[in-house]
């Protein structure tokens, strides 16, 4: 998939999440996210044929928890364009629980960050910060959802189905 980064700040941030992970994404998945967590890993795998993420949480070699699910069932949060962190964040619900992944690079400063909130409705029961080893390419996702025809009419809203004129 071509990208065309409309800074030199967004190319930065994309190289600077680009170190090497211990992903288990199948051969035909993508990984857009991947890091350590102490001694589980979180990852997120998409595959485009049938436009859906796999989402996988634990031990590399066996996860306590994989969700995949449907571009229509998750929630894409694009950097709006503002601030000196670019940051993306991506919600995948579970029955009640939600499972945000979220990657941010300070332009300023120049560090990352990225990590996993996990919510029971509103309430955050827990935030893990991404130790060690961490990939992000969730603009690959973003690509992908636009491709497929989801939009935001707002650069604060949220990647949705439909028209966006």
């Amino acid at each position: 998939m071509k990208r065309a980064f409309k800074t030199v700040a967004m190319f930065t941030a994309m190289m600077a999440f680009a170190a090497p992970a211990l992903a288990v994404c199948a051969g035909n998945q993508i990984e857009l996210f991947s890091c350590s967590l102490g001694s589980k890993r979180v990852e997120l795998c998409m595959t485009t044929d049938d436009q859906s993420v796999t989402y996988r949480f634990g031990p590399s070699a066996a996860p306590e928890l994989e969700l995949t699910r449907g571009f229509d069932a998750i929630t894409m949060q694009p950097w709006n364009g503002i601030g000196r962190t670019i940051w993306d964040r991506i919600t995948l619900p579970s029955g009640q629980f939600s499972y945000v992944l979220y990657a941010a690079y300070d332009k300023i400063d120049q560090t990352q960050s990225s990590g996993l909130e996990v919510l029971r409705g509103e309430q955050e029961l827990a935030s893990l910060t991404c130790t060690g080893d961490s990939f992000s390419d969730l603009d690959t996702l973003r690509f992908a959802m636009e491709e497929a025809g989801y939009c935001r009419k707002d650069t604060a809203d949220v990647l949705s189905a439909g028209t966006c004129e």
